[in-house]
């Protein structure tokens, strides 16, 4: 790759010199996404309490990543996509925890993982009768203070939903990923329940070259998703960290373009530009700023 600051030149003349190979690319970023980690672990913001939670979603998706590409190694196509899933789920709550008031986010965070802990500690009976037991009146005084800082309704929707209180198909859209949720999370989620049923029915009748093609097709679709999502976020954390990793960042967004640019039929999901970067078709340019 070019290791001049793509800042300082023409996009589609460093298009031209960066690889497209999107096996590549993914490799790259994976590499880059842990350099980042590493870096914002000693970042000075990502010690506070907000830092550490937004550091903890992009190390979830850092690791994700890493799944998926162990996954791809042995050709396990659906399971990759179930692990897409959570991808999505980890930049979605990402961007929304960074989006909105940091103090709220935090507290709401810390309060929901509270009360998940308090439901685990309920169904085995807060371990009354092993040497694992814990003060049952301690963890209850807890839950009776959070409750006061919220309406039963909040509660409520916490419980179900996590610290956003939203569904999520309404936090995907909060951040401008409605259309990558409605192509996307809903064929991960059918894996997850079940098995993929074009996948199972391709094999029963026999159509071997359609099948072979219809695997393609959803693996290039996992590779451009997977590239995309821990791609976004790493900007931002690299952005927050003001690390030179950032220009690596851009010239592998540069290269996810141009196999985008030459991989017909694939999936556009229109989002929302992290900087306001429009491209002339309607996209934009995901890590350049």
């Amino acid at each position: 790759m070019d290791k001049l600051d793509p800042r300082l030149r023409d996009p589609e003349d460093i298009k031209k010199r960066v690889t497209g190979d999107i096996t590549k690319l993914n490799e790259r970023l994976l590499a880059v996404g842990l350099r980042i980690a590493s870096a914002a672990a000693r970042h000075e913001y990502f010690g506070t309490p907000r830092g550490k939670i937004a550091l903890s979603f992009f190390r979830k998706a850092v690791n994700t990543f890493k799944a998926i590409q162990i996954l791809k190694k042995d050709a396990l196509t659906e399971e990759c996509w179930i692990l897409l899933r959570v991808l999505l789920e980890a930049h979605v709550n990402l961007l929304y925890f960074l989006r909105h008031d940091p103090i709220e986010m935090t507290k709401r965070y810390l309060d929901t993982s509270i009360m998940d802990k308090l439901k685990f500690l309920r169904e085995v009976n807060f371990f009354e009768g092993t040497p694992q037991a814990v003060d049952r009146g301690h963890w209850e005084r807890i839950e009776a203070d959070i409750r006061s800082r919220y309406t039963p309704e909040s509660i409520k929707t916490m419980k179900r939903n996590g610290f956003t209180g939203l569904a999520f198909p309404q936090r995907a859209n909060d951040v401008g990923l409605k259309t990558m949720y409605d192509y996307c999370y809903r064929i991960a989620s059918r894996s997850v329940h079940t098995f993929d049923p074009a996948e199972t029915l391709f094999e029963v009748v026999g159509r071997r070259s359609e099948r072979q093609a219809f695997l393609q097709s959803r693996r290039l679709q996992l590779d451009s998703n997977q590239n995309m999502l821990l791609g976004r976020v790493a900007f931002v954390i690299s952005e927050a960290v003001k690390s030179h990793i950032t220009l690596e960042l851009i010239l592998l967004g540069l290269g996810y373009e141009k196999f985008r640019d030459h991989t017909p039929g694939l999936e556009r999901f229109p989002q929302e530009p992290l900087s306001g970067d429009e491209g002339t078709d309607g996209s934009f340019y995901i890590w350049r700023e």
